[in-house]
């Protein structure tokens, strides 16, 4: 009978510890009904920088892609770089 391999070193079992559990738990303590893809948040985030650079309550006005920025560190160095482009421009 098979038995199943031992996790070997860089296996995603072996990169489980107390800290990355935590951090696991407190983003399903925090999801939410509505949540975007990257794509779908990719989508918007050209017009959520805009408001976040012209100080409109963006948060307010695209909760759903803010919450997706704040889990999501790829979009979240999107948004930043989108965001330093236009301030910059201005």
């Amino acid at each position: 009978m098979n038995q199943p391999s031992k996790p070997q070193q860089g296996d995603a079992m072996t990169q489980l510890n107390e800290q990355n559990i935590v951090r696991l738990m407190q983003l399903v303590e925090q999801t939410e009904e509505g949540h975007y893809s990257c794509a779908e948040a990719f989508d918007l985030l050209d017009e959520y920088v805009e408001l976040v650079a012209s100080n409109q309550e963006a948060a307010l006005l695209m909760p759903i892609v803010k919450r997706h920025i704040d889990h999501c560190p790829g979009c979240r160095d999107k948004y930043e770089i989108l965001l330093n482009i236009l301030q910059a421009s201005a």
